[in-house]
């Protein structure tokens, strides 16, 4: 099939049930997947398969509807066989669509152009092939929208909800700390703490050797607090730090700098139709800021 996907006639939802399935598949739901125009067939890795030669119950679904503030995306992926990457196109009589409290809408295989060719091949290699996307408005995305796979007569249905948006209020992008500090107080606009949190870290030591990772972070025992306009707590990013490999050309110093970005993310586990081998339904939103330790 071309690379947009045609709506066909829906049938009531099965009943549903949500399935754990390989979180490590990060290009459907990892963030916004950049969308440059569409493309009239997926590469696959390692050669696509297309759907109309496979059951339903071969089929392995990914789903997931990701936020970033200035967005709202959905994205599917499908996969088969020993392969857990993405490895299937949507093809022949099959469709995949997209249901919003606005109406429905179809998905498209994103395209690329000479400035996204480096990232297109890495999400390439590490997951399979790109996820479809479909651009939805943000303010439907907080209601309960569905994912239909249509084969025939028959429609598979798996829904999830997007939380709802929410800001960073501290730290504000671009402040500078201490270095000495060891945790990380946040106050976000949401009545909930992130469902993770994630950081990006370079640092320095004094004598010049580099070290980086992007660990997760624990939220501190005992430093939630919340009211009316939000929540707030602590995170321990000084265990994050002395958990860093370091260079070692130089003698080890005490680290003297670091630039963090952190990402937090609030997220949704959502419905899965059973007919599928196995599926991942899930929504989140994420929000980013940057600091640094110096």
């Amino acid at each position: 099939m071309a690379g947009k996907i045609e709506w066909m006639a829906a049938r009531p939802a099965r009943a549903v049930a949500g399935v754990a399935l390989v979180g490590a598949l990060a290009a459907c739901g990892g963030g916004v997947v950049d969308d440059n125009g569409e493309a009239d067939h997926l590469v696959c890795a390692t050669g696509c398969k297309p759907s109309s030669s496979l059951k339903t119950n071969e089929l392995r679904a990914y789903f997931a509807v990701v936020g970033d503030g200035s967005s709202v995306q959905a994205q599917a992926g499908f996969s088969t066989g020993s392969d857990l990457r993405f490895n299937v196109e949507i093809d022949g009589g099959d469709s995949l669509r997209l249901v919003t409290p606005k109406g429905s809408q179809g998905f498209h295989i994103p395209g690329g152009d000479i400035t996204t060719l480096l990232g297109d091949a890495l999400i390439t290699l590490i997951t399979g092939a790109k996820p479809y996307v479909s651009k939805i408005d943000p303010s439907s995305g907080v209601t309960p929208l569905r994912f239909e796979f249509v084969r025939g007569t028959t429609t598979e249905v798996s829904t999830v909800e997007l939380p709802a948006p929410f800001d960073i209020l501290s730290p504000a992008s671009r402040t500078t700390l201490p270095i000495t500090q060891r945790t990380l107080p946040i106050r976000l606009s949401a009545a909930e703490v992130g469902s993770s949190h994630y950081a990006s870290i370079d640092c320095t030591d004094v004598n010049g050797n580099k070290g980086s990772g992007s660990p997760g972070l624990g939220v501190v025992s005992g430093s939630l607090a919340s009211d009316a306009s939000g929540v707030s707590y602590s995170l321990d990013l000084g265990k994050a730090i002395d958990g860093l490999s370091f260079s070692s050309t130089y003698p080890r110093g005490a680290v003297a700098r670091c630039d963090v970005k952190l990402q937090v993310v609030v997220q949704r586990v959502g419905q899965a139709d059973p007919a599928f081998a196995s599926a991942e339904v899930y929504a989140k939103q994420a929000r980013s800021v940057s600091i640094a330790l110096r």
